[in-house]
């Protein structure tokens, strides 16, 4: 088993925008906390730290490889409760689910991609 915490060591040794993707991904779902009033917002922050404990599983088990996309299982029924509640949203708020959405659904493709190559027989990273 890897010590959780070398995830961080690991993601500043893959290519660039690598790193400031997932960076920008703790941002934009740590920014839910901001809407904490909502019960959407606290969704979306629950998930995201559920998330984040998952991935932190699959980093000790696996190390920094394609599986970890699977970490974000539970972005997928998020991502679309999101898209029918956007609607009904308004002001900041609005904007916020947007852009969270919008992070989430290119996450989950790489995410897609990766698990398939895993699962396809590429383990690296």
């Amino acid at each position: 088993m890897r010590n959780p915490f070398n995830f961080f060591v690991e993601l500043f040794d893959q290519q660039t925008w690598v790193t400031v993707w997932v960076f920008f991904l703790i941002i934009v779902n740590s920014a839910s906390a901001a809407f904490w009033y909502e019960p959407l917002g606290k969704t979306i922050f629950i998930t995201f730290i559920v998330s984040a404990i998952l991935m932190m599983g699959l980093y000790s088990r696996f190390g920094y490889a394609k599986i970890l996309g699977l970490g974000h299982v539970l972005w997928v029924p998020l991502l679309i409760y999101i898209l029918t509640q956007i609607s009904t949203a308004s002001g900041p708020f609005k904007l916020y689910l947007v852009t969270l959405s919008v992070s989430i659904a290119i996450s989950l493709v790489f995410d897609f991609l990766d698990v398939w190559t895993y699962f396809s027989g590429d383990k690296s990273a």
